[in-house]
């Protein structure tokens, strides 16, 4: 029996051998793919370059910096004590990091203030809201006001209930499908509501993920219609008003405000150089926004990016290289109010737009680096994909550098033909913290940062050295003969 049973279990693993075999597939005609190189495998090596990245890469000062900015000058907003505060931050932090010269320009500001504010729906059911006033919004008077909430997904639900905005707050509760599609709402949504008779504007923020904090951002008003207050209020309540008005209920809500347009007044940008060794007159820019919001205390709007410039220079002083050109850092005022500082420099320096090579913009926060976005004709665009290769080992999972747009803040002298470019990171993260109390340091990876830092400072110093402008880059290598 136990000679059978062997014998039948041998039969049956050749049978079952037998059959695997006439079923195996036939080996392809076609070689194995092979990967595609990426881009720092085959960027030509320069040490220099590669010791400044690996330099960047370990050094703490940007953190430091950022809570320092963060935690010890605060919020920011322009024309507010805190700005001044950081605009004396700004230029003792350039001298401390031995730049060649240090100075501010005059920019003629707006001046608003937010004062005391709150919001409470008195009925059906009463409840706070979390509110934030507007940017530049006029505020509802000593006694607030109070009114029926009316609302609307969007302008053009605004406009076919038109005879039912009379007298009443409008709230817009739209759909996010990205900043911009909240924002418009934000930035028009006063003047659309009091066009049609409404005595105060609301409007959901500008986030995708809420827990509880508002969104503020600036607005405008229309010339030619009432102005009235305006206000964010988070998701949350937002949304608890519109079930409610879906419901038949007639959510009331009194609105206060203190907020008020004081008129002009002047605030300054921060410029500092560190001067080129051959080619002093041309000048590669980088910068950021100084200002901000006066929620939270704004790191990664636009600290970080102010903070990754900064560093980005000081990196190339600490690694004893001084390029051809000057590498220059702009540290801009009132981006949040739409950009005055950037149309200031513009006007500043008009002259020698010519002699600028150059303009980088961080304003995206410090999340992992993802390459730039070029705001220039194809040919610039891929010279500067090919100096950039050598760094996307620093963020080799998603690297890109291609054509788009570059910032506010450079967008003037952008506009006038300055290549511009614009620092990318991943955003999935930046607008839940995005212009709320929630944008904090706490939020900052260090090693994130660090990595930003190695980034920029590697572009500046590739076109800062280079024998050629972008858009001719290949006309000559690189030498690493960039010491001081």
């Amino acid at each position: 029996m136990f000679t059978r049973t062997l014998l039948a279990i041998s039969t049956l693993a050749t049978l079952v051998g037998l059959i695997s075999c006439s079923q195996a597939p036939k080996p392809s005609a076609q070689p194995p793919e092979i990967p595609s190189p990426q881009p720092w495998e085959t960027a030509p090596s320069d040490p220099t370059l590669t010791a400044l990245v690996d330099s960047a890469l370990t050094d703490p000062y940007a953190y430091e910096k950022l809570g320092e900015l963060c935690d010890e000058v605060g919020h920011r907003l322009t024309a507010s004590p805190g700005m001044k505060r950081a605009i004396a931050w700004s230029q003792r932090s350039m001298h401390e990091a031995g730049f060649d010269s240090v100075w501010t320009e005059p920019v003629t500001v707006p001046h608003w203030t937010r004062g005391n504010e709150w919001a409470r729906c008195t009925g059906p059911v009463e409840f706070d809201l979390a509110m934030t006033g507007l940017g530049l919004s006029d505020g509802t008077g000593p006694d607030g006001l109070e009114a029926e909430v009316m609302v609307v997904a969007d302008y053009d639900e605004l406009d076919a209930r038109a005879d039912e905005a009379e007298g009443k707050i409008v709230l817009f509760d739209m759909p996010w499908e990205g900043y911009g599609s909240v924002a418009r709402y934000r930035v028009g949504g006063a003047s659309a509501a009091a066009k049609h008779g409404a005595v105060a504007a609301l409007v959901r923020s500008a986030t995708g993920v809420s827990l509880g904090a508002p969104h503020t951002g600036m607005m405008r008003y229309a010339e030619d219609i009432p102005r009235i207050p305006t206000a964010a209020l988070t998701v949350e309540d937002a949304g608890r008003l519109r079930r409610l008005a879906d419901k038949g209920l007639k959510p009331r809500v009194h609105l206060y405000m203190e907020a008020t347009n004081h008129g002009e007044t002047t605030s300054y940008n921060v410029v500092g150089d560190i001067l080129g060794r051959e080619l002093p007159e041309e000048i590669v820019l980088v910068g950021g926004h100084l200002d901000s919001w006066d929620v939270g205390t704004c790191a990664q709007d636009d600290g970080a990016g102010v903070v990754l410039a900064l560093a980005a220079a000081r990196i190339l002083l600490k690694q004893d290289l001084r390029p051809r050109r000057t590498v220059r850092v702009v540290h801009f005022t009132a981006e949040e109010y739409g950009g005055y500082g950037g149309d200031a420099y513009l006007e500043a320096h008009r002259s020698e737009l010519d002699r600028h090579i150059l303009a980088i913009e961080s304003d995206s926060g410090s999340f992992a680096p993802r390459g730039f976005s070029v705001d220039a004709d194809s040919t610039v665009v891929a010279d500067l994909a090919l100096a950039a290769a050598p760094l996307a080992r620093v963020a080799p999972a998603e690297w890109s550098v291609s054509k788009g747009g570059s910032g506010v803040d450079i967008g003037p002298i952008v506009r006038e033909g300055v290549v511009g470019v614009g620092h990318r990171v991943d955003t999935t993260h930046y607008f839940d913290v995005h212009h709320s109390r929630a944008d904090t340091f706490e939020k900052v990876d260090p090693d994130y940062l660090a990595r930003n830092v190695a980034v920029i400072a590697g572009l500046i110093y590739t076109v800062a050295e280079s024998p050629a402008r972008p858009g001719s880059l290949s006309a000559g290598p690189i030498s690493s003969g960039g010491h001081r």
